[in-house]
């Protein structure tokens, strides 16, 4: 009789090689010499960490003079580039209009006029021509940066917030609060803005759209109307932080050890699957979870189940097993319930097939007290 074996592999935030490409910079100013700000480097932080959480490779940066944020603005776009997949910015700090251009101020920046501020501070173009040199099909921007102009006194103009901008084809542009209106910095840990994205963004089945339409919802209802956040989209294709489980139903050979042939068996599973565009134009999935193998195909040799958890250290166990489990084991052909369980985790119960070589499944628990 045939047997397979089990082999268990523990990675820690491990991406499968079916995922679509997810980059993030996340840069936070607060500690500047004029008019410091309390919670852009608390956002900052917090986005990061929620983006690692969901899968993304993040790059983040706090209290950059302008030389180190044109040089992580340049690196992130080499890196979409040489990667391409979904690419998030996002910026909480200080950010002003002059003449309609939009910037982001360094901190040491030392702007005595309005005239100074293109050679001082960062232009946010800079930025979306970056994206465009990528050539990047799916990017994301998030700008907090609506505060309270610090130069205001010494400035000719009297514009407030930032301009609308339009970014390339592909790419969402989200402001903490409309055209020419000043955002709140927000007096708990995080701005009212970064507050709720935070929340939203790991509701199960939210588009990126739907994500930002409750965001504003959120920060219209905390500051009575005074703050309503904005977008503008020239997306293309549809992206999620955490996708909707879908039902996929695929004809899966269950073994038969009575018989020389395999008989095909209906197997349907619940996969959160979500779709973007690589750079080559073909179609990529990135799911939190999968479980794929072949169809009607027969192997002499043994078999192989690999299974991904996040965290590394979550504990897996063989519910219809008999005898106790341990990493090596080796299984008969069939049909197996894997729970994987952590202390201070959501446990996740999946039914995997055990008939071919190398099926693989990558399993990431939710934090209890997860938002």
């Amino acid at each position: 009789m045939k047997t397979g074996l089990l082999i268990i592999a523990f990675f820690l935030g491990v991406t499968p090689c079916y995922a679509a490409p997810k980059t993030a910079l996340v840069i936070g100013n607060s500690n500047y010499q004029s008019s410091p700000l309390t919670n852009p480097i608390n956002d900052a932080t917090d986005i990061a960490e929620k983006l690692r959480y969901l899968g993304f490779e993040v790059f983040d940066k706090y209290d950059l003079n302008r030389k180190q944020m044109r040089n992580a603005i340049r690196e992130f776009g080499q890196t979409l580039k040489q990667k391409g997949g979904a690419g998030i910015f996002f910026y909480a700090g200080h950010g002003i209009q002059v003449k309609g251009e939009n910037y982001l101020i360094p901190i040491g920046a030392d702007i005595q006029s309005e005239f100074e501020v293109p050679d001082e501070s960062v232009q946010a173009n800079l930025l979306l021509r970056a994206l465009e040199d990528a050539g990047n099909p799916l990017n994301i921007v998030v700008l907090d940066a609506c505060r309270d102009n610090p130069f205001a006194r010494s400035f000719r103009s009297s514009t407030k917030g930032l301009a609308r901008m339009e970014g390339g084809v592909g790419t969402l542009i989200a402001y903490s609060t409309g055209p020419g209106n000043v955002a709140m910095d927000g007096e708990g840990r995080n701005s009212p803005y970064t507050k709720y994205l935070l929340k939203y963004m790991t509701q199960t089945g939210l588009s990126i759209e739907q994500v930002f339409k409750r965001v504003r919802v959120g920060v219209e209802k905390d500051s009575a109307g005074r703050q309503i956040p904005w977008e503008s989209s020239s997306l293309r294709n549809d992206f999620y932080f955490v996708p909707e489980p879908v039902e996929s139903t695929a004809q899966i050979p269950q073994y038969q050890s009575n018989k020389a042939s395999f008989k095909p068996k209906q197997l349907t599973t619940k996969v959160p699957v979500s779709e973007v565009r690589t750079k080559d134009n073909s179609l990529a999935t990135n799911a939190l979870m999968t479980n794929f193998v072949d169809t009607n195909t027969r192997k002499s040799s043994g078999y192989k189940l690999t299974i991904y958890t996040n965290p590394g250290s979550a504990q897996i166990r063989i519910l219809n097993l008999d005898k106790k489990y341990y990493s090596g084991i080796s299984l008969n052909p069939g049909d197996y319930n894997i729970e994987i369980s952590k202390e201070g985790y959501l446990s996740k119960k999946q039914w995997v097939t055990i008939d071919r070589e190398n099926v693989e499944m990558q399993v990431t628990l939710v934090p209890l007290d997860y938002e």
